[in-house]
């Protein structure tokens, strides 16, 4: 019997299901028991016995899911529970994974993907999901204690995961979280903007290619996906990808095996893909510009990250976080925000997210030369014309954003020794923009 392995039930109506589960986990030394009325299987299971139950959703006389919420909703059987479902059944796997599902099968599934799993669930326990930290994810409100708990759940499986969330929110962090959590930590992370790819290389980029394969292409050259083999792709801004690259997408997640450009014969790949995007795919998908079954291929698990302004206790524990950064990466004098400076972040809409509040806290350490941060000190480079943010000194009352616009450049000007395009890259700005802020302010350089 494999290492570590105790029992095994299988609780499906369709018998084909059951005998090939039962013969594909049986070769690999695991004790297999299975049932194929629900109610039977519910009253096998209530016993808890088993490591393991593969549990279908559509069964005549009884739900799987009203199978699994009795099981860990009432019960609190200690087994890791394995639901299987239909093809495409994304609001089903969601619910089951919040019931407490530890993984899900989409039928039709293959004999590696079931010993797979298997597998995944096999090495690890319960303890370790509850307990397990989330790096780099900082904040404890609602919606932050949901995303850690759907990132614990999830890091385990090798199921697709689609990311959605605004500009700025963190998709590619909470990537690299569920990376760092899962059995593939010590395997390669390799992320790709989409959104940088040259068209007429995009395929090349992803597949890899031969040499020959095209004008430029002076040798073989291996594509994301075979560097990421064996451990982790994240795709972000997957909705860039063109139509003819989402076909050949949808095949190498099918098949696993990656066609270079210019070959006849695939690379076979173990990759585990994780995509996100700020894009409304539904959207897309009604628009003609993204492919249904690839939709519904890489959405097998979605998470969706809610914006900075929907969760606003959150927003001093980042602030803090950063600040803490970057006051050792720049020797800052900057020790802490005082209450007026908390209220004037808390007041905010931070409509470039996350990203934002850290590049604010990031030219605070640069620029800041008192050791707290005071509302006068803040500038919004995202604020939008109808968002009211105090900016003026409340002790003083007579600063004006423009007084405070150019006491920002000048502290920057300094803290770079006037050079033009250092400041401006710092200021998010380009020089000619600079040299006329400079020239309007009457700001003096010399």
């Amino acid at each position: 019997m494999a290492e570590g392995v105790g029992k095994i039930l299988i609780i499906d109506d369709e018998e084909s299901i059951r005998d090939g589960c039962r013969q594909i986990l049986s070769r690999e030394g695991y004790h297999i028991e299975d049932m194929g009325n629900a109610v039977h299987g519910l009253e096998m299971a209530l016993n808890d016995v088993y490591d393991i139950i593969l549990l279908d959703v559509q069964m005549p006389e009884m739900n799987g899911l009203d199978i699994l919420r009795k099981l860990k909703g009432e019960a609190g059987i200690s087994a890791h529970i394995i639901i299987i479902t239909g093809y495409g059944s994304i609001e089903i796997a969601v619910d089951a994974m919040k019931c407490g599902a530890f993984d899900f099968l989409t039928k039709p599934f293959s004999a590696v993907e079931l010993r797979k799993v298997v597998k995944n669930v096999l090495s690890v326990s319960n303890t370790e999901i509850k307990d397990s930290t989330i790096p780099n994810l900082v904040g404890n409100s609602c919606c932050m204690e949901e995303l850690k708990d759907t990132i614990r759940r999830v890091a385990y499986t090798d199921s697709t995961i689609l990311i959605t969330g605004e500009s700025g929110t963190g998709k590619e962090l909470v990537a690299r979280a569920i990376q760092k959590l899962g059995s593939r930590r010590d395997k390669p992370f390799v992320p790709v903007d989409c959104s940088s790819l040259v068209e007429n290389l995009m395929e090349s980029e992803l597949f890899g290619h031969v040499k020959g394969a095209f004008t430029g292409a002076t040798q073989s050259r291996e594509g994301r996906f075979q560097t990421a083999d064996g451990g982790t792709l994240f795709l972000d801004e997957v909705s860039n990808i063109s139509l003819a690259t989402q076909a050949r997408l949808l095949r190498v997640i099918q098949e696993q095996e990656v066609p270079r450009v210019g070959s006849s014969k695939a690379d076979k790949v173990d990759v585990r893909l994780i995509v996100a995007t700020n894009k409304d795919l539904r959207a897309q998908m009604d628009a003609g510009q993204f492919r249904e079954d690839l939709f519904y291929r890489i959405s097998v698990v979605p998470i969706d990250i809610k914006p900075l302004r929907e969760h606003r206790l959150d927003i001093i524990p980042i602030a803090q976080h950063y600040l803490n950064l970057y006051v050792k990466r720049h020797k800052s004098r900057v020790r802490r925000f005082s209450e007026e400076a908390k209220k004037s972040l808390m007041s905010y809409s931070w409509p470039g997210n996350v990203r934002e509040l850290k590049n604010t806290v990031e030219r605070l350490c640069v620029l800041c030369e008192n050791e707290i941060v005071n509302q006068s000190d803040i500038l919004y480079f995202g604020q939008y014309k109808d968002t009211k943010v105090p900016v003026v000194d409340s002790h003083s009352g007579r600063m004006t954003l423009v007084d405070v616009e150019k006491e920002h450049i000048e502290k920057a000007l300094r803290h770079f020794d006037f050079q033009i395009g250092k400041t401006a890259k710092f200021l998010g700005i380009d020089r000619k923009t600079l040299r006329t802020k400079i020239r309007n302010y009457n700001i003096d350089t010399k």
